[in-house]
């Protein structure tokens, strides 16, 4: 069974967050939730994203690689939306990763080194409504899935049929339980 490094959103590391995981590990996988806020969570995205500034993106990559160090034993990591961004970085820098699994957000694919891991799978879950999303997220994930335009690093892209950024997450109102039972088979079947 897999080890998983699952870094939260904007808002911090909610209830909602915690819950996904458990819902991943009852797949009997371990499931570590790194924290990169220090405890803090936030009501609004918009609290959220100040607070992600004013730690600076840089430091919270680098929160991201310290949990990564700290559960050495993890070949997955995953990301919501804020969280894209750490889980890319250790995917892409970190010769031990199996998977990244990035939800609500993407990013490029030699945005932290000049090559996609060959032996790294990609599994990309967006909302097709999600304006988050819609501001080049989805159209740069299509690309990928794309495997003709990138037969030596293809990616699975699942798109859901929502505008809700965080549907994932069951303690903001964007959470959605049917999307979130779809994505977490998913997320097994990759790990199966």
């Amino acid at each position: 069974m897999a080890q998983i490094i699952l870094f939260h959103h904007a808002l911090g590391l909610t209830d909602g967050v915690r819950a996904l995981a458990d819902q991943i590990a009852a797949g009997g996988h371990t499931v570590h939730t790194s924290d990169l806020y220090d405890g803090r969570t936030f009501a609004t995205v918009d609290e959220g994203v100040a607070h992600a500034q004013q730690i600076g993106f840089e430091e919270i990559g680098r929160r991201g690689m310290r949990s990564c160090a700290e559960h050495q034993e993890a070949s997955v990591v995953a990301g919501i939306s804020l969280g894209v961004m750490p889980a890319w970085r250790a995917a892409q820098v970190v010769p031990g990763f199996r998977a990244c699994i990035a939800m609500a957000g993407a990013l490029d694919l030699d945005a932290y080194a000049p090559l996609w891991q060959p032996h790294t799978a990609l599994q990309i879950h967006l909302g097709t409504r999600d304006p988050w999303a819609l501001e080049g997220d989805l159209e740069t994930a299509r690309s990928y899935a794309a495997t003709a335009e990138h037969p030596d690093r293809p990616a699975d892209l699942f798109e859901y049929d929502t505008d809700r950024h965080l549907f994932m997450d069951s303690s903001t109102a964007d959470f959605d339980a049917d999307l979130t039972a779809v994505l977490v088979r998913r997320i097994h079947e990759l790990l199966a």
